[in-house]
Formats: C-alpha cells, sequence, structure tokens
C-alpha cells in the first residue's frame, strides 16, 4: 500500500506563504522556516493521527556558559520521523540547534 491519491496530492502542493516564518542567521542569511505545531498539524492532517509518529534520538548539550554576561546555553538535536503507509514504513532523520 502506498499513499492514496488525497496525500499524493496534499504533499505536492505548495506551502501556503502564510506559514512560513523567518530569522535572522548567521552573518547575513535570512532563515525560512515553519513553527513545529504548524508541521504536526500538516501531518495529522495528511497521514492521520495514528499514520506517523516523531522521537528525539539524541539531545546534546554542546555548550554552557556566560555570554555577555548573561547564562548561554547551546543544543543540538536529532529527530526521526516515521509515515506509516500501509505494510510500507517510511522513516527520515534530520538534525538541528537551538541556542539560548
Amino acid at each position: 500500500m502506498t499513499f492514496s491519491p488525497q496525500q499524493n496530492a496534499a504533499l505536492a502542493s505548495d506551502l501556503d506563504r502564510k506559514h512560513v516564518s523567518h530569522r535572522q542567521g548567521a552573518g547575513s542569511k535570512q532563515l525560512s522556516y515553519i513553527e513545529g505545531h504548524h508541521a504536526i498539524q500538516e501531518a495529522n492532517r495528511i497521514f492521520g493521527f495514528d499514520g506517523w509518529s516523531s522521537e528525539t534520538v539524541t539531545l546534546s548539550l554542546v555548550s554552557d556558559g556566560q555570554r555577555d554576561g548573561k547564562q548561554a546555553v547551546s543544543y543540538t538535536a536529532r529527530v526521526r520521523i516515521t509515515v506509516y503507509a500501509g505494510a510500507r514504513v517510511i522513516v527520515r532523520e534530520g538534525v538541528g540547534a537551538g541556542h539560548g
């Protein structure tokens, strides 16, 4: 079993630009992203609440200390997304970082 025609159409459609946020990256780079809650809503809409799962595979503290007189931390994470399409299981992983 593969994805339904409706799922294929949803996956192939363009992302509505109103859901894309932007922030300043390192240097003069402009970064585009979607909020995590929107990604979850879309996965639930396309695959159903029980048609996919996510897990944090690793979460690592990279740095913990003072920066400009304030406490600063940095983490990296590896996340795995699994989608169930009948007997077929599709797995993808990604890596991200956060600073605060």
